[in-house]
């Protein structure tokens, strides 16, 4: 059952989930791919970290690399024919025509192939590309398929990013609706969301908000919103350090009901609210 619009303010929205490397970003991706589907969402899971192996595809549906869908790159001409942001900033376009991806959305399951994604259900995984070969290059065109990758119709975007914040640097969260920073329980990552905080503001985004993730103790979580200073207004919420995303990750099985699946969902259930405050507020 999908939820009224009235009540899914996270309904066709973009989330862009990034922070450092190891702070569980694909996991909380997982996890809230599940919790949205929980809430009556349809939900789209893009993966746009080129270097992660397996990544989602085992996450979500216990599958290896030989499992994994067609690289999405491809359908609009592989690195061959898709530039770099950077050098190129122009949108991406179809191969068979020049209207932008922006201006003229996808229909997913009437232009994509099924051989580009995975789906079960309200929930379908589709992977940019990942690196395979020694000397592949940039992954610039990568990244740029992942800002414009607009599809039509009223599934969450959840979009998995490569670590660190080289992705500001190219303006991939151009096209976003929120960004959402994970992070663990290190300095690493306390600088990290500090420093996308400031990119935040300079690009004038609103909704960005955190979370912190593989939490142990209470006292691990008051050092981490101490250091964090005034972005602690921004946590939405806190995973704790789930024994059973460990046995998971190890046995290769597709993430279950687990402690930190329900905390994903206070989490999500936390940015509606922001969310709808928000409209409130603009209205």
């Amino acid at each position: 059952m999908n939820p009224d619009t009235a009540k899914a303010p996270l309904r066709g929205k973009r989330i862009l989930v990034c922070g450092k490397g190891g702070s569980g970003k694909s996991t909380f991706v997982a996890l809230s791919a599940a919790a949205l589907q929980r809430r009556g969402y349809q939900v789209m899971v893009l993966d746009g970290d080129a270097s992660n192996p397996e990544g989602l595809v085992r996450l979500l549906f216990g599958l290896g690399v030989a499992g994994e869908p067609q690289p999405l790159i491809d359908f609009f001409g592989g690195i061959e024919r898709v530039t770099c942001p950077v050098d190129d900033p122009s949108p991406l376009t179809r191969r068979d025509d020049d209207i932008p991806v922006p201006q003229r959305r996808i229909d997913l399951f009437a232009e994509i192939p099924e051989a580009y994604y995975l789906r079960r259900g309200p929930l379908t995984l589709l992977q940019v590309g990942k690196i395979r070969h020694y000397g592949q290059g940039c992954d610039g065109p990568a990244e740029k398929v992942v800002r414009d990758f607009l599809i039509r119709g009223d599934a969450v975007n959840l979009i998995d990013m490569k670590a660190g914040i080289e992705h500001f640097g190219r303006r991939i969260p151009d096209r976003m609706d929120i960004i959402l920073g994970v992070l663990d329980y290190t300095l690493e990552s306390v600088s990290i969301a500090l420093r996308i905080a400031e990119f935040c503001e300079e690009a004038c985004i609103r909704n960005f908000w955190l979370v912190l993730n593989k939490i142990g103790s209470a006292e691990v979580e008051a050092m981490l919103m101490e250091k964090l200073g005034a972005l602690r207004e921004r946590v939405l919420g806190v995973l704790s350090y789930d024994q059973g995303l460990i046995v998971a990750g190890l046995s290769g099985e597709a993430l279950g009901d687990c402690a930190a699946l329900r905390e994903a969902e206070q989490v999500l259930q936390a940015l509606e609210r922001r969310l709808a405050a928000g409209t409130r507020s603009d209205g």
